[in-house]
């Protein structure tokens, strides 16, 4: 008998093919067309990275860059800070010998007189901690009628007092002023003048060369710059400058006119 027939197709078990690997991108054979190539890969083998005391050593340049502007910043603000508060001046002319000579250095404290003013505050309007100026203070200002010029001088009298130039003597109410720093007294008259609320009036150590209160009137106090403090030349000169707080004389020279 014959085999019955069997219509099944035999079972084909399927099999993988791999396809060959696509290569990964490579330089290699770029030489052959690029000819800097090369001598490219030759010097990045043969270089090797830089090391942290190498990137140091190229970032000195800036440091000290750095370096140098930090000091200057800081150099500007204390010259910022310290015109603040003081400042030198040139003293220049006579008209405050003998105690103070043309070309002497001295330094004015520009905070004696300074006025703060808090609207919050009203008891403290126009309050000035470190206090007014006095007669026989040494005052650097700005010349009221030409403020680009700077004046130094020597106070005589404050708002309310009366002043009185006359018979070679300076009277302050009806007082004789002591002025043992005076080289010869003056030889002009003046006043009686009473000096008004925020002014001051001031005159130069040399009487008979100075033009100053007796010549342009008050001063107003708003042309302040400062006291003078301190003299620091010539260096045989130098230290720290009294202001001669001016005192009735003993004898009073007779009674101011009226």
């Amino acid at each position: 008998m014959r085999e019955p027939i069997s219509h099944d197709l035999p079972r084909v078990h399927p099999v993988l093919v791999q396809s060959p690997a696509t290569p990964a991108p490579t330089h290699q054979g770029l030489a052959d067309f690029d000819p800097w190539e090369a001598e490219w890969q030759a010097r990045a083998w043969a270089t090797p990275p830089p090391s942290v005391a190498a990137r140091a050593r190229a970032l000195i340049p800036y440091q000290w860059l750095a370096e140098a502007l930090e000091v200057i910043a800081l150099a500007l603000f204390m010259f910022i800070a310290v015109r603040g508060v003081a400042q030198n001046f040139i003293v220049d002319g006579g008209s405050m010998e003998p105690n103070f000579h043309n070309g002497e250095l001295v330094i004015v404290n520009k905070v004696a007189f300074r006025e703060i003013s808090i609207p919050l505050l009203p008891f403290l309007d126009r309050w000035r901690p470190f206090g007014l100026p006095e007669p026989g203070d040494v005052v650097v200002f700005e010349f009221p009628q030409d403020p680009k010029r700077d004046f130094i001088k020597r106070v005589i009298a404050v708002p309310g007092q009366t002043v009185e130039v006359r018979e070679g003597r300076v009277y302050v109410d009806g007082q004789v002023v002591d002025e043992p720093y005076l080289s010869e007294p003056p030889h002009y008259t003046y006043g009686p003048v009473t000096v008004p609320d925020g002014n001051l009036f001031v005159l130069g150590d040399n009487r008979n060369n100075s033009y100053d209160s007796h010549s342009w009137g008050m001063l107003p106090e708003k042309h302040l710059i400062g006291r003078a403090e301190f003299r620091y030349w010539p260096l045989d000169s130098a230290g720290r400058i009294s202001s001669h707080p001016l005192q009735a004389s003993a004898s009073d020279g007779g009674t101011p006119s009226q």
